[in-house]
């Protein structure tokens, strides 16, 4: 344990921002990082029990459980995510942020028990999606390639060459920016596919955030994100939402993640618990029964820094 300790003397960031399994050497002694306590919906979804100088915080700001125009059965979603540094110097070069979602509902013991994984939400819808950019600046970049000219004697003496280099350089002017990429996906084995029975059903939503690298920004301090959810005919089951967030600061710092993740000292956040049951008062409630028609986008925004005046 010498390595740890003698890390964690230098490194003030790590264990908040790195998700892992637990080491079944370490299974008594595992306890979640944030608990749940037995509460549904819990409106925390990490950071909030750290004291770090880097920590990404996540809250659940909206819930809203109704049905899309057609009547599927469908959970509306809205995050926001706070990314602060609490030591000057420190920033954040990239962060992801995946939540996976899964339904309470077992299979009979007759098909093995388990979570029935037919009955997982679908994400039908991710915001933003795709690729986005944000704080572009432009960056000259010079290329310079060597040729070499051979100067060959004549047809009846020796050959024989000299060679010179020159060097030829050409400057061009490309942009560099904050890159956001998010999409919808499955994490399903053959297995639990064979359960699901339909490949178009995701069950994972991603958002991945990189700095501009030429300026060293940074990432956005405050972001929002958003996911719409579609759950199987007549579905009221509860289901969870499990978060596994990264991020990357210095080298250092991952050699002390990676160490710690290792021999799993690292425990996760109990996953958040859904229940369609619960009515929840907010902005997007007159949206209950069209829940595929809120304007997902607007809710989003990422923000660098507030200006106080």
């Amino acid at each position: 344990m010498a390595y740890l300790e003698d890390l964690e003397r230098h490194v003030e960031f790590g264990v908040v921002l790195e998700e892992a399994e637990h080491n079944e050497e370490y299974e008594d002694d595992y306890v979640p990082r944030l608990r749940n306590y037995g509460k549904v919906q819990r409106r925390k979804v990490t950071g909030y029990d750290q004291n770090l100088p880097m920590v990404i915080y996540g809250y659940r700001e909206e819930t809203v459980h109704g049905t899309s125009q057609d009547g599927a059965p469908s959970t509306l979603l809205v995050f926001r995510w706070a990314l602060q540094q609490r030591k000057k110097g420190r920033r954040f070069k990239s962060a992801t942020i995946k939540v996976c979602f899964q339904t309470e509902r077992k299979k009979p013991e007759s098909k093995g028990g388990g979570s029935d994984a037919f009955y997982d939400p679908n994400v039908v819808a991710v915001e933003p999606n795709g690729t986005y950019s944000m704080l572009e600046t432009p960056v000259e970049v010079t290329r310079t390639r060597v040729t070499e000219a051979g100067l060959e004697a004549g047809i009846d003496l020796a050959k024989a060459t000299v060679g010179v280099g020159y060097e030829l350089s050409t400057t061009a002017t490309t942009t560099d920016q904050i890159i956001i990429t998010s999409m919808e996906r499955n994490e399903y084995d053959d297995d639990m596919l064979d359960s699901v029975g339909d490949p178009d059903r995701c069950n994972v939503a991603e958002w991945r955030v990189f700095e501009n690298s030429a300026t060293r920004s940074g990432l956005p301090t405050l972001f929002w994100t958003a996911v719409l959810l579609e759950r199987r005919p007549g579905d009221t089951a509860r289901f969870t939402a499990t978060f596994t967030i990264r991020a990357q600061v210095d080298d250092v710092t991952d050699a002390l993640i990676s160490f710690k993740r290792f021999i799993g000292r690292i425990p996760k956040d109990d996953p958040i618990i859904f229940d369609p049951a619960i009515d929840e008062k907010g902005r997007l409630e007159a949206f209950k029964d069209k829940l595929d028609l809120v304007p997902l986008m607007e809710e989003c925004k990422f923000v660098m820094y507030k200006t106080l005046k």
